[in-house]
């Protein structure tokens, strides 16, 4: 309909003798009421499905941050990308904020402090999710095989938004017991996932839409936004070998790259109808489950990783990993990037980039030419740089992918590394130069003890 035919009709509805003799400011007074109504029930909705929330898990406490806490609140602030050193101060930088991905691809946990492992920090990426890939047969191999494949933001953006809640054992807790279900298990994760129902003729899935229009117009601006009604779930950090058998769990091979460790199949532990709703919700067509590293059968990473004997006591390993225990991410470099990307991208989230520890205070890409480091107490051997694919792309928040930035910016002045050519580069991947326990936090001081050349070598 054409601007002249909506002008024609409007005044011919207003020329109507009941539109005529009509109180306008009761009209505009009902129009508002009932879709203020609509919204509240939209909301105490979502707010109902939010109650279907488990408890928490008995004998355990939350680690993390909320929200409204976090070190990241900041993060665009101009101050952060200048060199904050001083002179004469040996500790050229601070931790600024430590995440860890309990489950790969999802969205983050922030941490006030964790513990170092020889994976890497405790609890990270030690799960991740898997879809069934099955083979085609052919007319000389008619046999039909079945791998299972690590799922990963690459191929699908909505994983960051499944969240989750890592769940420890806390002996002070009034719930506690050693014989408890999810302290037998070394903690408990709650998973959640954005779900609306798909039925589009219900007034429940037209209510929820209502809800999700008022979310991503006024409450993700002050940082609610939760994308809508979620599904829960909880699971086992590490299940025992006694509920592995109760349960009837199996071991299997899951595909990460060209590795294809045996993990722990997990998907027994969560209701079919949930795994078929995370299924729908991620836009899967094949079948998915949730697999969790052997704790005897972590991966050892070699390429430009220290052999053990050179400069560590055992060989580096990895959980789920992509390939290194860590990765280490300059403030300053994310905000030299932001610049270049301009109005592409209104604000250059860092925890686009997956990292664990986040620094400030550094020259941008003075990382580029670490080799070793102290955090704290620990020490850590730089092994290489960040060779970046389009995962960046995507904003942790919204999911929202952008079709070029900041990967083409990047790839302008970035490539700077002869072995990870063509891919540009941000960040360092390290390896802790002990297995046993240590400790880093927020505030911590960053203090490089060696610099040097690297050269990236490619996964074979």
């Amino acid at each position: 309909m054409s601007s002249h035919q909506v002008d024609h009709f409007i005044a011919k509805l207003s020329s109507h003798p009941a539109l005529r003799q009509a109180n306008w400011g009761s009209i505009l007074l009902s129009i508002v009421t009932t879709l203020l109504a609509i919204a509240i029930t939209a909301v105490v909705l979502d707010i109902r499905r939010e109650d279907d929330r488990p408890p928490p898990p008995e004998g355990c406490r939350r680690l993390g941050l909320d929200p409204a806490q976090s070190n990241f609140r900041d993060q665009y602030k101009s101050k952060y990308g200048k060199d904050l050193t001083q002179k004469g101060d040996k500790a050229i930088g601070r931790v600024k904020a430590l995440t860890i991905h309990p489950i790969k691809s999802c969205y983050p946990v922030e941490l006030t402090h964790s513990e170092i492992v020889g994976e890497g920090m405790k609890y990270d990426r030690q799960l991740t999710f898997a879809q069934l890939i099955s083979s085609i047969p052919k007319a000389d191999d008619p046999q039909v095989t079945h791998q299972w494949n690590f799922m990963t933001q690459r191929a699908n953006r909505n994983m960051t938004k499944i969240k989750t809640e890592m769940w420890v054992p806390d002996p002070s807790s009034p719930t506690y017991s050693p014989d408890g279900e999810w302290v037998k298990s070394e903690g408990c994760i709650v998973v959640s996932f954005p779900y609306i129902e798909d039925d589009k003729s219900s007034l429940i899935y037209k209510l929820e839409q209502m809800g999700n229009f008022i979310r991503r117009s006024f409450l993700r601006q002050r940082g609610l936004d939760n994308h809508g009604p979620r599904v829960y779930f909880r699971v086992p950090y590490n299940p025992s070998l006694e509920r592995i058998k109760e349960k009837g769990h199996t071991f299997e091979s899951v595909k990460i790259w060209t590795d294809c460790p045996i993990a722990l199949n997990m998907g027994i532990e969560i209701d079919p109808e949930v795994l078929e709703k995370l299924r729908y919700a991620l836009g899967m067509s094949n079948p998915v489950t949730l697999m969790r590293i052997d704790p005897n059968g972590y991966r050892e990473v070699f390429r430009c990783a220290p052999r053990k004997g050179e400069h560590v006591d055992y060989q580096p390993i990895v959980g789920m990993q992509d390939a290194y225990p860590l990765h280490i991410m300059n403030f300053a470099s994310v905000h030299d990037v932001a610049r270049n990307v301009g109005s592409a991208i209104n604000k250059l989230d860092a925890r686009r980039f997956r990292a664990n520890i986040y620094v400030t205070g550094i020259p941008a890409f003075a990382e580029d030419h670490w080799k070793v480091i102290r955090i704290g107490k620990a020490r850590f051997h730089v092994s290489c740089r960040t060779a970046r694919c389009m995962l960046p792309n995507v904003n942790p928040e919204t999911a929202e992918r952008h079709p070029a930035e900041p990967a083409k910016t990047m790839k302008k002045y970035r490539v700077i590394d002869e072995g990870a050519n063509p891919h540009a580069c941000l960040g360092m991947q390290m390896v802790p130069f002990s297995n046993e326990l240590d400790e880093i936090k927020v505030g911590d001081e960053v203090i490089v003890e060696e610099v040097g050349e690297h050269c990236y070598i490619k996964q074979s």
